[in-house]
């Protein structure tokens, strides 16, 4: 979605707090179509034919899934319905996994805007944290830097999450923490890539067990994560790696929701 209809968008959701006006959850059960973007999930799976191809899939069922608990917390069709919109324009405009992967972070930013908005998040911080995004990206030289952009503003919108829905001010800070040293020690882009979508695993860790998540579904989430982690031979694998477990972390998320 190009930035100028984005900010429309985001000033629109913003009145909507301010006026009060809240949004009418559907009485939708969503099991069916979580099952739907982790069947979606697997099948791009067994045909992709490289890292960057499973980083697109895990980007891209990141979306899907968050469309699903964005609409599980009451955000409405008018606001999540445009961002779906460019999901697939981008897609079919994407030349490269790299781009596809750019998209997926893009839109990851976009509905987590509105479920913080959702869920009261304060609306400054959200709204310095997209500043800083709409910066970022006017500066990126690369679709790798957009990916690096949509990955560190993923982590920011998480946190403020995290920290509405309760989990521990102490963890989220040292997540933070890590988070600034990994990108102070990061020698790349793809490293950076790393940085955020594991600093994502660790905050949706949290997330899950404060929405009720099962401990022990939670755990073999974090054992696949330790193992590819182990096995992982490049940042690229890494990167698939924290995508294929946000994706999973998110589906638990979502049925504990539905």
């Amino acid at each position: 979605m190009k930035r100028k209809l984005f900010r429309r968008m985001i000033c629109l959701a913003l009145a909507l707090v301010l006026l009060g006006g809240g949004l009418s959850a559907n009485a939708i059960n969503y099991t069916s179509y979580i099952d739907d973007v982790m069947d979606t999930f697997a099948r791009a799976d067994n045909r992709a034919e490289s890292a960057p191809q499973q980083k697109a899939n895990g980007a891209y069922r990141t979306v899907e899934m968050l469309e699903i608990i964005a609409y599980e917390l009451g955000c409405s069709t008018e606001d999540i319905g445009p961002i779906m919109e460019s999901y697939a324009r981008m897609d079919d405009n994407a030349g490269s996994a790299v781009q596809q992967f750019a998209n997926g972070t893009y839109r990851t930013v976009e509905m987590l805007v509105y479920i913080a908005l959702e869920l009261g998040c304060p609306v400054d911080d959200i709204v310095d944290t997209i500043d800083s995004f709409s910066r970022a990206d006017d500066s990126a030289e690369s679709a790798v830097q957009q990916g690096v952009n949509g990955v560190y503003t993923t982590v920011e919108l998480l946190f403020f999450i995290a920290m509405k829905l309760g989990c521990s001010t102490t963890e989220l800070s040292d997540i933070l923490d890590s988070f600034s040293d990994m990108d102070d020690q990061a020698d790349s882009a793809e490293q950076q890539q790393v940085n955020g979508t594991y600093r994502t695993v660790e905050l949706l860790i949290h997330i899950a067990l404060e929405t009720g998540c099962s401990a022990t579904e939670i755990s073999r989430v974090l054992e696949r994560w330790e193992s590819s982690d182990n096995s992982a031979q490049s940042a690229v694998q890494q990167v698939v790696n924290g995508t294929y477990r946000t994706v999973e972390l998110l589906s638990l998320i979502a049925r504990k929701l539905a």
